[in-house]
């Protein structure tokens, strides 16, 4: 027992030194900055603008908790996500060993989680999604406990997790409904007709349903805001193939290079063998949670895409989870010994050159982006100077940074009203006080700083012909969102 527990702590470990690594090095983007602005307003203020946005509150509740503790620096705002990102790893072992009752298979879940890119990439975000992969095992950790000793203080800890990753991000309601779906699986294998032990997990889940009461009124407004105008480009068919691989090797693909597809295809056709493995060598009843689990949030964001697109692979972050662990039930039933460790300790090596691949290909220590513009001009910007920004994805992350003298104001030519504007672009915090639609009528004599970038569709301001530039272009290359974009910054006299 000393030993595992010696081995769990060494795994917990190093999963906190490959989350705290480069913790702060990527500057602040615009979902983060989003974050960190809402949570300084005052309590009422801060859940009226999140009712105003796409997500859920809990998650924001809990950083704002949070900073109250350890401030709002980004070290803070992240380390929270690295947090629980660390807490996930526990969680999912705690799961494991509950579930299928092996504490070397929960020690080497526990490790691979710990290890893969696509769990350590999002701690780098201050955003809800650790805290929703924490909550998600614990769900159905508390749910396997509540199966096996019929307590009803786990029913107690399912409820309460259930409620909370449902307050947490919507593509969770996905991994709910797959856990729902086989609890009742659970119960009619178990218990076929006998509807008395149906009533734990219906009273449970009816409890959840009426915690959810109060922001039922709230997510309609949210989620036809979605229908009606979201950013996530529509689906092709390599998207569920580009997923799946990155659920397994934890990084991204280029779909576009001809080899690439033949690799997507035989990694599709690995995880289909994975499945039928599974399900046809494992004996514990828990495999159908785990399938479930994985399976479940690809159909429900297939089906959902079908009117909308939502598919995106950052939120299949929580069925990578289960994934994992399919992937782990299907490595230690291989019937070799030396095959079973041989794949394993490979997949342990291909997600650390995966995890160091991904630092080493975006050279961060070069493209500084929004940290380094926003310092060059909170030293150069004068008091009585105005600042532009041209594009409302750098609004936000400048507004963190921003120390200088100037309010900086968001260029929109042509709208001076924030409800004309997309709602992904932050419409929740912002005011029309925020907008400059026209900048003929700047002060003549006044000096300008104009911030833009070629990021999302970007391109540089026209300006009007009495501004003439002073000096040259100002660039820093970005990393967010992973393509390679660039802020700039010109300085402008107006005559």
């Amino acid at each position: 027992m000393k030993k595992h527990h010696l081995l769990l702590g060494s795994i917990l470990l190093l999963a906190t030194l490959l989350r705290l690594f480069n913790l702060t090095t990527i500057s602040l983007w615009h979902d983060e900055a989003f974050s960190a602005l809402l949570i300084n307003y005052n309590w009422q203020e801060m859940f009226y603008r999140i009712g105003l946005d796409v997500h859920p509150p809990f998650y924001y509740v809990l950083l704002r908790l949070w900073s109250d503790l350890f401030g709002d620096s980004l070290w803070a705002l992240r380390g929270f996500s690295a947090f629980f990102g660390v807490a996930t790893v526990w969680a999912s072992y705690a799961f494991v060993k509950v579930a299928f009752k092996k504490e070397n298979l929960a020690l080497a879940a526990a490790l691979l989680l710990a290890v893969n890119p696509f769990q350590i990439q999002y701690v780098t975000e201050a955003r809800m999604y650790t805290l929703g992969t924490f909550l998600l095992m614990l769900s159905a950790y508390y749910l396997v406990k509540a199966f096996e000793t019929k307590k009803y203080r786990f029913w107690l800890g399912f409820i309460l997790a259930t409620s909370a990753a449902m307050y947490t991000h919507y593509y969770l309601f996905f991994s709910i409904l797959g856990i729902g779906l086989f609890a009742l699986y659970y119960l009619f294998k178990n218990h076929r007709f006998e509807l008395k032990q149906y009533s734990q997990l219906v009273l449970s889940y009816i409890i959840v349903l009426l915690l959810y009461i109060p922001w039922l009124k709230t997510f309609k407004f949210q989620f036809t805001q979605v229908q009606e105008n979201y950013w996530i480009p529509k689906m092709n068919e390599w998207s569920v193939p580009l997923t799946n691989w990155r659920l397994i090797f934890g990084t991204g693909a280029d779909s576009g290079n001809p080899t690439t597809k033949i690799f997507l295809v035989i990694a599709s056709l690995f995880t289909l063998f994975l499945i039928y493995r599974v399900i046809k060598k494992e004996k514990t009843i828990y495999k159908w949670l785990a399938l479930s689990g994985t399976l479940i949030p690809f159909l429900g964001a297939l089906l959902l895409s079908l009117k909308q697109s939502i598919y995106l692979d950052r939120y299949f972050l929580f069925a990578a989870l289960f994934y994992t662990i399919l992937l782990c039930l299907f490595i230690f039933e291989l019937p070799n010994k030396k095959l079973k460790y041989g794949i394993y300790i490979l997949m342990l090596g291909v997600s650390m050159y995966n995890w160091w691949g991904f630092w080493s290909s975006m050279d961060i220590q070069h493209k500084t982006g929004m940290s380094s513009a926003a310092s060059y001009l909170n030293n150069n910007i004068e008091p009585g100077n105005s600042l532009v920004i041209g594009s409302s994805f750098e609004f936000f992350n400048f507004k963190y940074y921003n120390k200088s003298t100037a309010t900086p104001l968001l260029y929109t030519p042509g709208i001076s009203d924030v409800n004309e504007l997309p709602h992904f672009s932050g419409t929740a915090l912002l005011t029309n006080n925020d907008l400059i639609h026209d900048l003929q009528g700047t002060e003549k004599g006044n000096t300008v700083w104009v911030l833009w970038t070629n990021a999302f569709g970007g391109s540089k301001p026209d300006v009007p012909k009495n501004w003439v530039q002073i000096g040259e272009d100002h660039s820093w290359e970005d990393i967010r969102p992973y393509a390679g974009s660039w802020i700039m910054v010109n300085e402008y006299l107006v005559k």
